[in-house]
């Protein structure tokens, strides 16, 4: 089928095609880069691309609205890359497949990359012509967001004239975002000695699970396949069974959906019944997304293997199985919003080393340093070494805001009705740009997009459509 059909703004559902065409994992933006810089030049528009392939295109205001003031569209041009198990993808030659299904837009067993196409998408339609009177228009296009914000942190803001902004890095047109959890990413390493026995082993693998955005989802009470393979092996580790490797998660910044251990077999009858036995027990637990959860067994003939050695796998495993993950604590204020939480995104155990990745999240800085002391403690108890990096602040709500009343009053003239306001407790360029900006105006918003950074994503076609009109009319008469 056709994307543009039954869409109001065919262009812009061109320019999501084409952008899905072009590799854009974080740290592989350099295609898309050289695609805005070339829309540019071809339009005759300012464009300016710094090392970190941020790109700022700006267009002058139609003659008439040159006293307006200006405005400030932005979103990031890279995606999460996330795969269903079997799928063969190449997420640094391969271009997306994208279908329509029940008016839902999706790409085949793989992330859709919504987040954020839908801003570079829209922003690329305005400077193109899809807004008719407008001011001068600055947009900006970071990269890296997904990997701790990189690209908006390392930005020369000195260039931005607007002092109202809209980011185009949420998930529902009828919701204004007005701010949001500030966070940070954690790794804890052990240095691990290998000792070569002969033995059967056991693939153990945890699939199944829905997985999520560790911001936006983590209150959905979803299962952590790192989480769960912690409880696993820690039920059936004992004296004669020893750890080759874990390996769970891509992304710290997505809930794992699948995770992978090896260990040595003594006694295989005993295996499976444990791994039954434990199978039930993780099942019960888990809520209605995650009930195509499952654990396989494979056992593998007698051969030589080079196992951790048993006092790391065991500090390796009790890290894995009593670390707080999840909710830590909700909101006193807005009924539904946690306020702060962590995510254990990635495990690596192997011949080479160990290394758990955390994300933490919370709009008080407080509780980042909380949650970072407490995984200190752990590093501390079991000898292993930890780090902390790509520190983002929070977005806090202003009262007052002239943008966010300029998209209330576009949305209501259109549907009739107000757009509900919240803060989010996933982490947004928002808050590097407000303190990096004097008494910039700042909202986000969005189409509605589904399951972020997992292979479910999916947009939906008429909210896109809803979306840019809205914004559209802002443009156009605020």
């Amino acid at each position: 089928m056709n994307l543009c059909e039954n869409f109001a703004y065919p262009k812009l559902m061109r320019y999501f095609e084409e952008i899905s065409a072009i590799p854009r994992g974080s740290y592989n933006e350099n295609g898309i880069a050289d695609y805005l810089e070339a829309f540019a030049k071809k339009r005759g528009l300012y464009c300016y691309r710094d090392g970190y392939n941020n790109v700022l295109i700006k267009k002058s205001a139609t003659a008439g609205s040159e006293g307006r003031e200006p405005i400030l569209l932005q979103g990031h041009t890279d995606m999460v890359c996330e795969k269903n198990a079997g799928v063969e993808h190449d997420f640094l030659r391969d271009p997306l497949t994208l279908y329509e299904e029940d008016g839902w837009i999706k790409a085949k067993g793989t992330t859709l990359g919504a987040d954020n196409g839908v801003a570079v998408a829209v922003m690329l339609y305005v400077l193109d012509g899809g807004v008719c009177a407008h001011p001068d228009i600055e947009c900006l296009f970071t990269a890296s967001e997904e990997v701790g914000l990189d690209g908006a942190t390392n930005f020369d803001y000195s260039k931005i004239a607007a002092r109202r902004m809209i980011n185009m890095d949420s998930a529902d047109e009828s919701l204004i975002i007005a701010g949001c959890a500030g966070g940070q990413r954690s790794r804890i390493a052990f240095e691990v000695e290998l000792k070569t026995v002969k033995s059967k082993t056991a693939k153990i693998r945890i699939s199944g699970l829905f997985g999520g955005h560790s911001g936006e989802d983590i209150g959905k009470g979803r299962a952590n396949a790192n989480k769960l393979m912690g409880r696993v092996l820690y039920g059936i580790m004992d004296k004669d069974t020893a750890l080759v490797s874990v390996s769970g998660g891509t992304k710290d910044n997505a809930i794992p959906r699948e995770c992978e251990a090896v260990i040595t077999v003594f006694d295989e009858k005993k295996l499976k019944d444990k791994i039954e036995k434990l199978s039930s027990e993780l099942r019960e637990g888990l809520c209605k997304d995650d009930l195509s959860f499952e654990i396989t067994l494979d056992i593998e003939n007698e051969r030589d293997v080079a196992c951790i050695d048993n006092q790391t796998a065991r500090k390796i495993v009790f890290l894995m199985h009593t670390v707080r993950n999840g909710v830590f604590e909700m909101n006193n204020d807005i009924e539904g919003l946690v306020e702060w939480s962590r995510n254990l995104g990635i495990v690596n155990c192997g011949a080479n080393g160990a290394e758990l990745i955390f994300s933490s999240r919370s709009s008080f800085e407080s509780r980042i340093d909380a949650s970072a002391a407490e995984l200190d403690d752990y590093a501390d108890l079991l000898g292993a070494s930890v780090k902390h990096y790509n520190r983002y602040p929070g977005w806090q709500f202003a009262p007052v805001s002239n943008v966010r009343e300029a998209y209330t009053r576009a949305f209501e003239s259109l549907f009739g009705r107000s757009p509900d306001t919240t803060v989010i407790h996933a982490g947004l360029e928002c808050g590097i740009i407000s303190q990096s900006v004097p008494n910039i105006d700042i909202i986000s918003c969005g189409p509605v997009v589904l399951d972020l950074h997992s292979p479910d994503e999916k947009m939906n076609k008429k909210s896109f459509e809803n979306f840019y009109t809205v914004i559209k009319t802002v443009i156009e008469n605020y």
